[in-house]
Parts: C-alpha cells; sequence; structure tokens
C-alpha cells in the first residue's frame, strides 16, 4: 500500500510539474528583418514551393499556402470529418508583409483548414512547436539581402535575389502565374531529375 501511494505521489508530482512548463501558442507569430518585403516575399514563396505547399492565394504582400495533411489523431477524431467527399484537411500557412522605417515585419498565421460534420470549412490554430523551424525561418529572414547588400548592374538598377549572375533574366507579367509555372515544374521534376526549375 504504502509503495501505491508513493507512485501515486509521484505520478502527481510529476503531471504538476509538466502543467508549469510554459506551453507553446497558436500564432500568429511575428518576426522582423531589414530586408524589403518583396525581398522576403520571393524567399518565403520559393520555401513554400520547396516544401510542397501550393499558393492559394497572393494579394501582394498578403498571401498564403496550403497542401493536404493529417491532423493529430485526437484532433482528427474530434473536429475533423472524413465523409465530406472532396474536402480534405489542410495545413495553411498566411503570411503578412508590413514594410516600414527600412524594417520589414514578417506576420505567420498557421492553421488547420479542415470539414466538420456539416461539410463546411473549421479552422483551427496550429502551434509551431519546433523551436529548430521558428529559428531556421528567422535566420533565413535575416539572411536575406538588403537593398544596401546587393549588387548594382551597370545601370545602377539592383539585381533581384532571385536572379543569378550570368542567368539572363525574363520579364514576367503575372508573379502568381510565375509561381504557377514554377509549382508544376516542381511536381515535372519529381519524376524527371534531369528537370532543374529556376
Amino acid at each position: 500500500m504504502k509503495r501505491v501511494l508513493i507512485l501515486i505521489l509521484v505520478i502527481t508530482t510529476l503531471a504538476a510539474a509538466r502543467d508549469k512548463k510554459p506551453k507553446t501558442q497558436p500564432g500568429p507569430y511575428v518576426f522582423t528583418s531589414k530586408a524589403s518585403a518583396q525581398t522576403l516575399k520571393a524567399l518565403i514563396v520559393q520555401a513554400n514551393l520547396n516544401e510542397g505547399y501550393v499558393l492559394d492565394s497572393d494579394n501582394q504582400l498578403q498571401f498564403r499556402f496550403s497542401k493536404p495533411a493529417q491532423m493529430p489523431l485526437v484532433s482528427a477524431l474530434f473536429m475533423a470529418s472524413s465523409a465530406c467527399s472532396g474536402m480534405t484537411t489542410k495545413k495553411v500557412w498566411s503570411y503578412t508583409l508590413v514594410e516600414l522605417n527600412g524594417t520589414t515585419k514578417v506576420t505567420v498565421q498557421p492553421v488547420w483548414e479542415y470539414p466538420d460534420d456539416y461539410c463546411k470549412t473549421q479552422t483551427q490554430g496550429l502551434i509551431w512547436g519546433q523551436p529548430e523551424e521558428i529559428a531556421a525561418f528567422q535566420a533565413m529572414l535575416d539572411k536575406a539581402p538588403t537593398a544596401s547588400t546587393q549588387v548594382p548592374t551597370s545601370t545602377g538598377a539592383t539585381v533581384p535575389p532571385a536572379v543569378a549572375p550570368g542567368s539572363t533574366p525574363t520579364m514576367v507579367a503575372d508573379p502568381q502565374q510565375s509561381m504557377k509555372q514554377h509549382t508544376a515544374c516542381l511536381e515535372l521534376a519529381k519524376d524527371n531529375r534531369s528537370i532543374i526549375c529556376k
């Protein structure tokens, strides 16, 4: 009996200690960078496309990506419905960039988007619980080229970070069309390693 009481006391103490740890909260998460909003947008778009996300909407400096994903088991059991044909659970990342006084504020809002029992789309905050991923995102923003670090060309204009020296830049009228083309290229490249997407 004494062992059982000691075991209960230990479990209760461990549970109380676990509950006292600071819990990670769902977003929005806010980052800052010295790079321009356009430069950061190009980096964020490329990083999301490389991760297999699709650009859902693009409204200048507010844009969002999504890809089908499986919610954690507990959430999936109590919230998401699998009975809705054509509706899937998605991991969604929304970004808002605001440039002011030489600093760009990047607000990141990750959410789960899922169908409920009535086949209506619902959202639930997604906790970005990987400190190394958060640190890597901030490091990407910190390494982004600023206006003073970009290489000037003979005309005095700056070379965009996405254009490598020696390559011939092409003019694209619609950035969303360019991103769709890039996404299509990445899909083709999955099956054929000789395809290189730029």
